[in-house]
């Protein structure tokens, strides 16, 4: 089932076709042995929409170029009802500001996108510009799916400079495939009625979160009635261990060039110790505690809950009483934070002539300023763009602040196949906390099996 914009043009591609195509030889192209699959997430509108117009360009190239007759272009997201009812008003004003360019709004289920995605290409029909999850860039880029933006048009100190340090997980190589329109980081979300009544106040430091969890957990004999922090390693704990605390002790997760893995280094395991102790040394927490941490923070059952942005949305509507509040991730060695993102990019299809043209401004459309101002309190996503930070709107709300304020120091991951890897640190987790593995082999045997698909990955380009 597709949702498209009431003046467009029926797609190239039928969702009938598509499914022809069945799961085995839809899936195999795009869910391949290189992809993954990245975990839904929340991103329930916040806030009041500012009523800015968006201009037609975000400072690049693009308003130079010029297309030779009108043209029309496909641009394909997931379904999320506040991103695809902005995006239908956004495509008329950018429309009205490019006469000769139609541009055709297809989307399909969160689920059903990515097999939606691998039919097109191997049909060799589909969008032309494509919203895709950062990590699933590589695997797009190793297929041939995607092309690159060119560095004439999109030059990649321009980007690096407008944009917050999380967009270089758009790049592959030497060269950017995408842009995005807004980022999701990560914050410690904190139950005020729970720390209140323990008298104590949101940790800032390693230390201080280990003594609320302590002041805050509470049992009936060996039942948690409330943990002092929730355990959701297959969550956003993954995320939080790999990019956050890591680095907050002091080590640097990846070589610079992606292609080799320092997780077992003495200040990985370290802070994988640090994790894990919540539950095995500290007792303040529970694996699957109601159901999961999210679920566990909204009820009011848990002290202290790592998650991104977008909770904020959702928990206005699941728990709109909730006492709570963000601050930014206790720190250590140093400041550290998760970050990542939704991009827009290329396909193969638009790589060339008039098509490409108009692929480009329509890029550069979504990834300016004014559309990145109404993008937040319409989403509940963070602005990509450095400048916008220090806007009221956004600094004035207590609970998106702290989110605004890790963008500076929050690291998107490099991404091969975001599922084997997310399962390899699961795995690491539960050979600590339910088998007693050290972890030292624990992160040794998650990193061997990581850096095996880095080095087959970089073996595809030389």
């Amino acid at each position: 089932m597709t949702t498209r914009d009431r003046n467009s043009r029926r797609p190239a591609i039928d969702r009938r076709d598509v499914l022809k195509l069945g799961a085995a030889g839809a899936g195999a192209l795009a869910a391949g042995r290189f992809s993954g699959r990245a975990a839904a997430q929340d991103a329930t509108p916040v806030g009041t929409p500012v009523d800015a117009a968006p201009a037609p360009t975000s400072g690049f190239a693009t308003v130079d170029l010029q297309i030779s007759a009108p043209v029309t272009i496909q641009y394909w997201q997931y379904e999320l009802e506040s991103k695809t009812t902005l995006v239908n008003e956004l495509i008329p004003e950018f429309m009205a500001a490019n006469p000769n360019i139609t541009v055709e709004h297809v989307n399909f289920p969160y689920d059903d996108f990515r097999q939606q995605v691998a039919a097109a290409v191997q049909a060799g029909e589909g969008p032309d510009v494509l919203n895709v999850y950062y990590g699933w860039i590589p695997a797009y880029v190793q297929q041939q799916f995607l092309a690159p933006l060119s560095p004439d048009i999109f030059p990649t100190a321009q980007i690096e400079a407008d944009f917050y340090p999380t967009v270089v997980a758009a790049r592959v190589a030497d060269s950017y495939y995408a842009l995005p329109t807004a980022v999701r980081t990560l914050a410690l979300f904190c139950n005020m009625d729970l720390l209140g009544a323990a008298g104590v106040q949101p940790p800032t430091t390693w230390e201080e979160t280990v003594s609320v969890a302590q002041a805050t957990v509470k049992k009936d004999g060996d039942t948690f009635t409330n943990v002092g922090i929730t355990s959701d390693i297959g969550g956003q704990g993954h995320n939080w261990w790999r990019e956050a605390l890591i680095r907050q002790n002091g080590l640097v997760p990846y070589s610079e060039d992606n292609r080799t893995l320092y997780w077992s280094n003495p200040e990985g395991v370290e802070a994988f110790n640090y994790l894990t102790a919540f539950q095995t040394e500290l007792g303040v927490t529970q694996s699957g505690f109601q159901t999961d941490g999210p679920t566990a923070f909204q009820v009011g059952a848990a002290a202290l809950h790592v998650d991104g942005s977008y909770r904020v949305g959702s928990l206005a509507t699941a728990a709109p009483d909730l006492n709570y509040a963000v601050v930014p991730l206790p720190a250590h060695k140093s400041q550290a934070s998760f970050a990542s993102f939704w991009a827009n990019t290329i396909t193969r299809n638009a790589a060339e002539g008039d098509k490409n043209i108009a692929a480009m401004k329509f890029i550069d459309f979504l990834s300016s300023e004014s559309v990145q101002r109404r993008w937040t309190p319409r989403v509940g996503e963070l602005p990509a763009r450095q400048a916008l930070s220090a806007l009221p709107e956004f600094t004035s709300n207590p609970r998106l602040a702290p989110f605004i304020d890790s963008l500076p120091f929050s690291y998107a991951t490099f991404l091969v196949n975001e599922a084997d890897l997310r399962q390899a640190v699961i795995d690491a987790y539960d050979q600590v906390t339910l088998n007693g593995l050290d972890a030292e082999s624990a992160i040794a045997e998650a990193q061997a099996k990581v850096q095996t698909q880095l080095d087959e990955y970089w073996a595809t380009f030389g």
